[in-house]
């Protein structure tokens, strides 16, 4: 019996020692009471046309970091990556553009406040090549001046100009009033004229014409003759609106095109809808087979604009994020050589009473007319405003500037690709033909 309770004593003994041990030397679990404290030494290195690298001190009791960016100016912060490092590379910036920069660090109880706020501007890129200029040229009615100027205004700057000149039929006759003045003038001068033949954004239209080889030959007879007897360098196809299950039939017209015009010693270009992948089914892009129609084309004009559009929600007529995701997919099916950027020159006044266009110098009319303060949208890189109307009717309008321009001409030379095409000569302002010398070397 004393035998027992000699080890019950010594089995309690060694467990208050253990327990005393353990509550010695183990480490107390503290739990966190407050968020991190704001990062310091917030600094850049290895900056280059289209990429920066981020570093700063880590922050105890941080589990991680939110990283945040605003251009052009330190403002409308933007949260671009949430990461576990103090190290961060930003990469498809534009070339020759200043951006902001701030971190703030977090834990399971908060986020600390801002780092400092840092600047910096990304290099200017170099381009390999000429960038060209394309403008389309409008002539609506017998005395309509406004593409004419344009092109005699600013001459020095324009390598070619597609003239919005003929509509076909279903069966491949084409109609249209032909800009003699810009034809004339532009041959005079060293600017290449192409005509512009459009389907009038009728799928029907289209269906008919390029489903039946004899309505394709006979277009192609017609724009032949067009083309010589008013004097033309080539052909710019702009068929809008395509049933996606024409796909095949459009390719083989700008097969049959270019098989014709070419070995005549003319120029075969065409517009295609803007599309960031390629979806053979896609209602409004579905038609256009990039990688093929690029071996039947001297230029492929991108229309990069109408991202939002009449009758749709208000918003950007091209935001910068989409701009550049549609140049990286194109520029996988297609040699940059060919490729040429659509820029628009307009903006666009949306209300319950419908959607209405305007010229640059139109739009910013419209603002001072109404009192409207012009602003910034540094996600989109797009200027907007917002008013009512006399009868108390609000407005939403967003356009195109110089300013927002410049981030479109950055890509351009980023990614290297041929040039510019301008919708249209006659909308646009002094200042965004200072923006096409300034970053083209004009």
């Amino acid at each position: 019996m004393k035998y027992y309770k000699k080890l019950l004593l010594f089995i309690t003994v060694l467990a208050v020692f253990v327990l005393n041990t353990n509550f010695i030397f183990a480490k107390p679990n503290k739990k966190l009471k407050s968020p991190p404290a704001a990062p310091t030494s917030l600094t850049y290195t290895g900056i280059a046309q289209n990429e920066v690298t981020l570093n700063w001190q880590s922050v105890s009791g941080a589990t991680g970091y939110k990283v945040y960016r605003a251009t052009p100016s330190d403002s409308n912060y933007t949260l671009i990556a949430t990461i576990l490092t103090n190290s961060y590379k930003n990469t498809n910036l534009a070339s020759n553009t200043k951006y902001w920069y701030f971190v703030r660090a977090y834990n399971s109880v908060g986020t600390s406040p801002d780092s400092s706020h840092i600047n910096l501007t990304t290099a200017q890129s170099i381009s390999t090549s000429k960038k060209l200029v394309m403008g389309f040229a409008t002539y609506y009615y017998s005395g309509d001046n406004s593409s004419y100027n344009s092109i005699a205004t600013n001459t020095s700057t324009i390598d070619e100009i597609a003239t919005h000149t003929y509509i076909t039929d279903s069966y491949g006759k084409i109609s249209g009033l032909v800009p003699t003045n810009q034809i004339t003038y532009a041959n005079s001068n060293g600017v290449k004229t192409l005509a512009m033949v459009s389907n009038n954004f009728d799928g029907n239209i289209a269906k008919t014409l390029l489903e039946n080889q004899t309505n394709r030959q006979t277009l192609i007879s017609n724009i032949l003759n067009a083309i010589k007897v008013n004097g033309y360098k080539g052909v710019n196809i702009d068929f809008e609106g395509l049933y996606y299950y024409d796909r095949s039939y459009l390719t083989a017209f700008m097969s049959e095109l270019y098989s014709t015009l070419h070995p005549q010693g003319f120029y075969v270009t065409m517009a295609v809808a803007a599309k960031t992948s390629d979806s053979p089914t896609a209602s409004w892009s579905g038609a256009y087979d990039y990688a093929t129609l690029a071996k039947y084309s001297d230029q492929i004009v991108l229309m990069t604009y109408d991202e939002h559009y009449p009758g749709g929600t208000p918003g950007s007529i091209a935001s910068i994020s989409w701009v550049e995701t549609v140049i990286k997919y194109a520029l996988t099916v297609i040699p940059k050589e060919k490729l040429l950027l659509g820029t628009a020159a307009y903006g666009y006044d949306w209300s319950i009473n419908g959607t209405k266009a305007y010229s640059i110098s139109a739009t910013y009319n419209l603002a001072a007319n109404y009192g409207a303060t012009i602003k910034w949208d540094s996600v989109s890189q797009s200027p907007y405003f917002t008013y009512s109307d006399a009868s108390g009717i609000s407005h939403t309008v967003w356009f195109e500037n110089a300013q927002s321009l410049n981030y479109k001409l950055n890509l351009v030379n980023s990614y290297d690709i041929s040039g510019i095409a301008i919708w249209r000569l006659g909308l646009e302002n002094p200042d965004y033909w200072t923006s096409i010398k300034t970053k083209f070397n004009r």
